[in-house]
């Protein structure tokens, strides 16, 4: 059963992988080894090492809670918890190694444990039909956001309000910050359809800086009066937030260029995908940013190209 399932997922990760070309793999390729060698560094002390545990964590934590066939393996497998567990373990392997080599082995513990853990986590999002004023501010254009607050809300308000109660504590805003930086990120996985688009009825240019401006304004919406609380008690320390908010909204300006780089109506791309793990880990990793930024100019001119097949009335 296991050697049959984990078949599958090489399977699905090899038709990702084609569906790259050549030369993203190579890139990709390269990226990740760099990556590599940027943990393996990391790793060899503390505290260092267990950040890198905690990112591991976090990583394996987003994936479980947003993974889409866990009611699949539910009524199909009986042990689908050791399916999880055998996946979560290949997926944090290099990072047990690394710690290994590095004989972190307390990390390594806290490591092998969390990985226990989150197999355990069963959080079921209720589909709801509310129609807050919250959601009734985003503007039309922002329908990503609408959807993903809809999904979240219940989580993303009592998290903004225990941030700005507790911002007297110096690490209660950055936490939150970072959690409300990597909400966003699921707003973006997959294509509108066509017909959305075309509503906007803009060229490409003006189309992706609609976006990017609308994503501007709602994320600083949420995350300025949080940072403001911060500079309110911590003045010294002021410039934590600001490059905490500097970082997200450069990766969300990556996720809509990405999203729209490999754009096909009602579609979910699998490159697009991975390139946002890559934007992520930048989150995490600082020595990613550059990266990052600099596959936003050419994800722009990419994108442009891709959507004036659908925007070419507009042009």
């Amino acid at each position: 059963m296991i050697a049959a399932f984990l078949n599958i997922r090489i399977k699905q990760f090899i038709r990702a992988m084609s569906g790259l070309g050549l030369f993203r793999v190579v890139f990709l390729s390269g990226l990740l080894g760099f990556g590599a060698f940027v943990i393996f560094m990391l790793s060899s002390g503390e505290p260092n090492s267990y950040y890198v545990t905690g990112g591991m964590v976090l990583m394996l934590i987003i994936l479980h809670l947003n993974r889409r066939d866990k009611a699949f393996l539910k009524t199909h497998f009986n042990a689908y918890r050791l399916l999880f567990l055998v996946e979560y373990a290949l997926i944090a392997f290099p990072i047990a190694l690394v710690l290994s080599i590095h004989s972190q082995w307390i990390p390594l513990l806290l490591l092998i444990a969390s990985i226990g853990i989150v197999t355990q986590l069963d959080y079921k999002p209720k589909q709801r039909s509310t129609n807050s004023l919250l959601q009734r501010l985003i503007p039309s254009a922002g329908f990503e956001w609408k959807a993903g607050i809809r999904r979240s809300l219940f989580f993303i308000v009592p998290l903004w309000f225990i941030g700005l109660g507790t911002s007297f504590f110096i690490g209660s805003v950055p936490i939150v910050l970072f959690i409300l930086g990597i909400i966003p990120i699921s707003f973006y996985e997959n294509g509108e359809p066509i017909q959305m688009i075309l509503s906007y009825e803009k060229n490409s240019h003006q189309f992706l800086w609609l976006k990017i401006k609308l994503q501007l304004i709602l994320y600083s919406a949420i995350t300025l009066p949080l940072i403001g609380a911060f500079i309110l008690f911590h003045t010294e320390f002021w410039y934590i937030p600001f490059i905490e908010y500097l970082v997200f909204i450069t990766l969300h300006i990556f996720l809509i260029l990405t999203k729209y780089t490999f754009y096909q109506p009602n579609s979910k791309s699998p490159a697009a995908s991975i390139f946002a793990s890559i934007g992520a880990l930048a989150s995490i990793i600082a020595v990613f940013l550059p990266i990052v930024w600099l596959l936003s100019i050419r994800f722009y001119v990419k994108s442009v190209k891709n959507l004036n097949f659908y925007l070419d009335d507009y042009n």
